[in-house]
């Protein structure tokens, strides 16, 4: 093998060549050698100036709060919370959870078999229920309670040897021709408009039960009316009919807000708000625990009852005018709402007892005898009224065309006068 070697003065060139290398890399290395030693310098010459003043600041606040001080009595204990369960093991075998007491699986089975239990007296009130259907005049059905869809329900209210008398809402009758009913079983028959009442938003209907198969009369029934009275705050209630908008549907829950006061015309109403959810489309019967009517679901008061709570009226409010309705008769019409004037409020204000009077609807008897807004109705026929309840019991005794003397109480030029109104009824 052959060895070239480097010409002598091609070695003294390559040493020439990496000289400056030498000449410029060794110093700056030197440089910054010296550089970092001043940095390391500085930082302990600081670490020896706030260390010292660290041990000042600490011998000056210990002689200043005592040598006996010990600082351990400022020292917060932690407690570690007691382990009550655990994940799952490594191979996934077993997890260690709470233990869940008898007691608390009993309470959970009992409200899970008093739920059921009500669930079903509500399943069972299909066969008193109907879906009500109306036609318009350009053969168009009308089967919902509002402009936003859904169904409406009916109840057999009664029932003689040949027919069934069927209570709605006033909304899906109003303006149709022609009106249907289809049961349980989706037998559909024509109905007959007997009476409505938009006061209070009902409507009675007549069904011939020769048009009704047998098997289905063997199985319709009537509703059972009950009283609302004992109905409080936290009472349970089952919501039947189509309290979802959706026919036959089944909803339980509590009275949140009992007796709530609605002024309507000539008559008062008492509301009852639930914690069940409600929509536009709500519409049906309220029934307690004992399978009981109650109520009827109404949610025209939602000011006073709330937007997303289903309400209903009491059974006690309206079952005399449902009654009427059922024989084609309306109550007697004044025309006015009021409150009642309790004997607190007559001495704050100076006022008699009776009937304040909040709104006298125009063109009615009432504004045509004279009657106007804060007038305070004390007597009838010379009779003392003193609540609109009270008030709405003597128009049920009479009939349109019925001429009434109210006495009312005036406010004149800082006085108030008795005044006698003759009012006809219509």
């Amino acid at each position: 093998m052959t060895i070239h070697k480097k010409p002598v003065e091609e070695k003294e060139h390559d040493s020439e060549k990496y000289r400056f290398m030498k000449e410029q890399v060794r110093p700056q290395q030197k440089k910054n050698a010296i550089k970092y030693a001043q940095k390391a310098v500085s930082v302990i010459v600081l670490a020896l100036i706030f260390g010292s003043a660290a041990g000042a600041a600490f011998y000056f606040v210990q002689s200043r709060l005592g040598a006996d001080m010990d600082f351990r009595d400022y020292l917060v204990e932690t407690v570690r919370p007691e382990v009550t369960g655990q994940d799952d093991d490594i191979d996934g075998s077993k997890i260690v959870r709470r233990s869940v007491s008898q007691s608390d699986i009993d309470s959970i089975t009992n409200y899970d078999h008093v739920s059921k239990k009500m669930a079903a007296i509500g399943s069972s009130y299909k066969y008193a229920l109907v879906k009500v259907k109306g036609v318009m005049a350009d053969n168009n059905w009308k089967d919902v309670n509002s402009d936003d869809g859904g169904v409406t329900f009916g109840a057999i209210f009664s029932f003689t040897r040949n027919e069934y008398i069927i209570v709605t809402d006033s909304s899906a009758v109003n303006g149709t021709d022609e009106v249907s009913v289809e049961f349980f079983d989706g037998t559909e028959v024509k109905a007959s408009v007997i009476n409505i009442d938009s006061n209070i938003n009902i409507a009675a209907l007549r069904v011939d039960k020769t048009n009704i198969p047998i098997a289905t009369r063997r199985k319709a029934f009537p509703i059972s009316v009950g009283s609302v009275s004992g109905t409080i705050n936290g009472s349970n209630v089952i919501a039947v009919g189509a309290p979802n908008g959706i026919m036959y549907s089944v909803m339980l829950g509590k009275v949140i807000k009992s007796d709530i006061e609605v002024s309507i015309i000539d008559n008062q109403l008492s509301m009852y708000s639930t914690d069940m959810v409600s929509t536009s489309i709500s519409n049906g019967i309220i029934l307690n625990t004992d399978g009981n009517v109650i109520g009827i679901i109404n949610n025209h008061y939602t000011n006073l009852t709330g937007e997303k709570n289903i309400s209903f009226v009491s059974i006690n409010s309206i079952n005399d005018m449902i009654e009427l309705l059922m024989r084609g008769k309306n109550v007697a019409y004044m025309g006015m709402e009021g409150k009642d004037v309790d004997s607190a409020a007559a001495a704050e204000h100076s006022i008699s007892r009776g009937i304040y009077v909040t709104a006298v609807y125009s063109s009615s008897p009432a504004y045509a005898g004279g009657m106007r807004v804060a007038d305070v109705v004390e007597k009838i026929d010379g009779i003392s009224v003193k609540t609109v309840y009270a008030l709405h019991n003597v128009l049920m005794k009479h009939k349109s065309g019925d001429e009434i003397k109210v006495e009312v109480s005036r406010k004149v030029k800082n006085k108030r006068k008795n005044i006698t109104l003759s009012i006809t009824l219509s």
